[in-house]
């Protein structure tokens, strides 16, 4: 509520429009009507609000975690159809240090230290959490300026949680812990090393990785085999995440078991993180694992993303359209790939296509199209969400891991 005061009047100075979003998470019988109450108070201060439901069976484990995801996958899909591209989030400054011990106490690296960021990109929309370093103090001090009104979630209080036990003790002055405020700057220390950890990684892997639009990544072995452990680490980490549209990294521990192959020159195949590492021929090739790609959905416009990481643009109605892996059967249909690719048809089958109730309509990574009007008014582009993948070109080339000797070739 306090940001809601804030930027009411920020965007009302600049003529602005805000939406606030309410999370029903349907966890408490309170929550229904908690929804109404915010809706009142958000339009009362000049906000457009829509409460987003989150209707679910019986959820008896990881509950917080859950409603997490769930919250974050309606609160991106409603910007995702409402075009809007920033969402801001409330988190504060105790939030952070709550954070920061919960990842030190599960083992967390660099990355995970760093806790949150003030901007991340996601793949629907980008999180922006302006008051990260403020306390909640002062955020409850503007809301008393302002008159705002503001309820208690009393999940804050139940300790069955670890991050209100851990807030208990971040505001318990007899405790040992630091201070929020010193925890929060351990954070920032561990984003810092963090960036320079991925501009070192880039510099040195220039020229050595290929990006693929077909949504595979391929790294150059003794380029890898040549970067420091925590580089090479960093490296095969983000062609993971690439090509599974993870938001997080696999464990450390199975990503030092592939590296440790990389540095020895041994060959193999693994599966990691929803995704398939081949190494030989000096290379290491990430492509996607079939058993993890995300199901079918209908085709949204004007945009829609599937499987975390494929953007598929439309300038005209997709209804009754829906997209989903080609699959091997639709693959082994399509005149257009000869034998012996570089790349397994287990990886193309992976690839979106485009049905409606009579079959497959499109595979435009392919050049395929069951009516070429649409060829022109479709686009489906792979958007790997990775910092250190952020200046490779999508088509450098390595060895012969070049997909040939089709339409569309790439």
């Amino acid at each position: 509520m306090a940001l809601a005061h804030l930027i009411a009047a920020w965007a009302g100075s600049r003529r602005g429009t805000v939406t606030a979003l309410t999370v029903d998470h349907r966890l408490r019988r309170e929550s229904a009507a908690e929804a109404v109450s915010v809706s009142k108070w958000a339009r009362a201060i000049g906000l457009r609000h829509e409460t987003l439901t989150w209707y679910h069976g019986d959820v008896t484990h990881r509950i917080q975690e859950r409603a997490r995801t769930a919250r974050y996958q309606l609160l991106g899909s409603w910007c995702l159809r409402a075009g809007v591209t920033n969402l801001l989030l409330a988190h504060h400054l105790e939030d952070q240090a709550e954070t920061f011990l919960m990842r030190l106490a599960a083992g967390s690296g660099i990355r995970g230290l760093g806790c949150m960021r003030v901007r991340t990109p996601t793949e629907t929309v980008e999180l922006v959490r302006p008051l990260l370093g403020v306390p909640k103090s002062r955020l409850r001090a503007t809301l008393k300026l302002h008159g705002g009104d503001f309820l208690e979630d009393p999940s804050n209080q139940d300790e069955r949680y670890t991050r209100v036990r851990l807030r208990r003790l971040l505001g318990d002055p007899a405790s040992a812990l630091p201070a929020p405020a010193q925890l929060a700057d351990a954070a920032r220390a561990f984003r810092n090393l963090d960036a320079v950890a991925d501009r070192a990684a880039a510099v040195r892997l220039r020229g050595a990785v290929l990006v693929s639009p077909l949504g595979f990544l391929a790294i150059d072995q003794a380029a890898c085999a040549a970067l420091p452990d925590l580089l090479a680490l960093r490296c095969v980490a983000a062609a993971v995440q690439a090509v599974a549209g993870r938001c997080y990294p696999p464990r450390t521990t199975s990503l030092r078991r592939i590296v440790e192959r990389i540095h020895s020159g041994t060959g193999g195949r693994f599966t990691l993180g929803g995704t398939i590492l081949t190494l030989g021929e000096g290379q290491l090739l990430v492509t996607r694992e079939p058993r993890a790609v995300s199901g079918s959905l209908p085709l949204r416009f004007p945009m829609s993303v599937w499987d975390h990481r494929f953007r598929i643009a439309s300038d005209v109605s997709t209804e009754g359209l829906t997209v989903g892996a080609l699959g091997a059967r639709d693959l082994g249909s399509l005149p257009v790939l000869p034998p012996g690719q570089r790349v397994c048809r287990t990886h193309l089958a992976t690839l979106p296509a485009i049905r409606d109730l009579d079959g497959l309509v499109a595979v435009p990574h392919l050049n395929w199209w069951r009516d070429k009007r649409l060829r022109s008014s479709i686009q489906v582009a792979f958007e790997p969400r990775s910092t250190l993948l952020a200046g490779v070109s999508p088509l450098s080339a390595i060895g012969d891991c070049r997909i040939t000797g089709h339409r569309g070739q790439a």
